[in-house]
C-alpha cells in the first residue's frame, strides 16, 4: 500500500474543518499537525473531527515545519500573513494549498509563483468554484464558442459578512488586508475571469466601510480584454446569502441563479439542455493528485494573481474616484 502524504494545517480555525475530511476522504493522504495558538478553535476541529484529537499541536508555524516531516501544507491563516507562510513553506521544499486570497498584493503574488516554479512544488488556491460542474459547463461550452463572443458578464454575491466577522481578524485591515471583496468576494473575481477565459483590463469602483477600517460593500464596473463590459456587486450587509451570475454572448447567453440552477439559451432565446460534466474532485482532492502527478492543478497560483490585481485595481479606483487599468 502506498504511502499516504503528510499533511500539516497552518491554522486551524472554522475553514478547517472541510479541508480536515476532504483530504481524509481521498485515502491517499492524513494530516500530522496542526499549528493553531487559539483554543477555542482547536475545541471546534476536535469536536468535528475526532481523528485531530491526538495530532500535535504547535502555536508557531516554523516549529512545525521544522519538526515535522512534511509533503504539504494547507494554509487557512489571516490574508497578510499568507506571503510569508506559502514563502517559507515552499523554501523548505513543501508543496502548498492555501485559502485565498492568496497575497494581498500584486507584488508577492508573482513572487510565489516564481518561487514554486523553481522549487517544482504545487501552489494551489482553494477556489472550489472550479470545480462546481455549473461553472464548468459554461467554462467548457464558452471554450469551443457556444455563446460566441461574449458581450457582458454579471455576478452578485450578498451576504451576512458584517454581522458575521464582527469583532474577528477580517475586520482588521493589518490581518485581513482589505474587506468583503478581499474575502468572499475573491471567489467571484477568480470565477468571471476562469469561466469566461477573458482579463479583466478596467475598472471603475465604489465601495462602503460602514465607519469600519475595511470595505464591506462594492460595486465594479469592469470592461475585458475583448471589450466586453460587465457588474461586479459584493454586498456584505445583507440579512443573508446570495448569488447569481449572467453572461451574455453574441449566440447565446447563461443565467445562473441560486435556487433555479443554470439556464441555457441560445441566440433565438430558446433554452438549450444541460448536460452537465462529470467532475468529483475538490480543491483537497486535486491538491493531493497533484502532488502525485495524477493531475493538473485546477486553482494555480495565475489565479491568484488576477484576482489581486483587479482587487487592487478596485481598491485604488474606489479611493480615487477614477477608472484604473489593471495591469497587463
Amino acid at each position: 500500500m502506498a504511502k499516504k502524504l503528510r499533511i500539516g494545517f497552518i491554522g486551524a480555525g472554522g475553514i478547517s474543518i472541510g479541508h480536515f475530511k476532504r483530504l481524509q476522504a481521498t485515502g491517499k493522504a492524513e494530516v500530522v499537525a496542526l499549528n493553531e495558538p487559539n483554543k477555542k478553535s482547536l475545541e471546534r476541529i476536535y469536536t468535528h473531527c475526532p481523528d485531530s484529537k491526538e495530532l500535535p499541536v504547535y502555536k508557531d508555524y516554523k516549529v512545525m515545519l521544522s519538526r515535522e516531516t512534511l509533503d504539504g501544507v494547507v494554509v487557512q491563516s489571516p490574508h497578510t500573513v499568507h506571503y510569508e507562510q506559502i514563502s517559507t513553506c515552499l523554501s523548505k521544499g513543501i508543496h502548498v494549498l492555501s485559502e485565498k486570497p492568496m497575497t494581498c498584493t500584486i507584488q508577492h503574488a508573482k513572487a510565489l509563483i516564481q518561487q514554486a516554479a523553481k522549487a517544482k512544488r504545487v501552489l494551489m488556491i482553494s477556489y472550489q468554484r472550479h470545480f462546481d460542474p455549473q461553472f464548468r459547463y459554461m467554462r467548457e461550452q464558452i471554450a469551443k464558442g457556444a455563446l460566441g463572443e461574449i458581450q457582458f458578464v454579471q455576478a452578485i454575491q450578498s451576504q451576512e459578512w458584517l454581522r458575521l466577522t464582527k469583532g474577528t481578524w477580517r475586520q482588521k485591515l493589518a490581518l485581513s488586508g482589505g474587506g468583503q471583496l478581499n474575502d468572499s468576494g475573491s471567489h467571484l473575481i477568480d470565477i468571471v475571469m476562469w469561466v469566461t477565459g477573458m482579463k479583466v483590463t478596467e475598472v471603475f469602483a465604489k465601495q462602503e466601510n460602514f465607519g469600519g477600517e475595511v470595505d464591506i460593500n462594492a460595486t465594479l464596473s469592469m470592461k475585458f480584454q475583448n471589450g466586453a463590459l460587465g457588474s461586479m456587486s459584493i454586498i456584505g450587509n445583507a440579512p443573508g446569502w446570495y448569488e447569481d451570475h449572467s453572461i451574455v454572448g453574441s449566440k447565446g447567453a447563461f443565467y445562473l441563479r441560486q435556487g433555479l440552477g443554470l439556464i441555457h439559451l441560445d441566440a433565438h432565446g430558446k433554452p438549450v439542455k444541460v448536460k452537465l460534466p462529470k467532475y468529483a474532485k475538490n480543491p483537497d482532492a486535486n491538491f493531493i493528485d497533484a502532488i502525485q502527478g495524477r493531475d493538473v492543478p485546477q486553482t494555480p497560483p495565475e489565479c491568484g494573481l488576477r484576482t489581486i490585481e483587479v482587487t487592487e485595481a478596485a481598491w485604488t479606483s474606489a479611493a480615487t474616484g477614477k477608472p484604473v487599468r489593471v495591469p497587463k
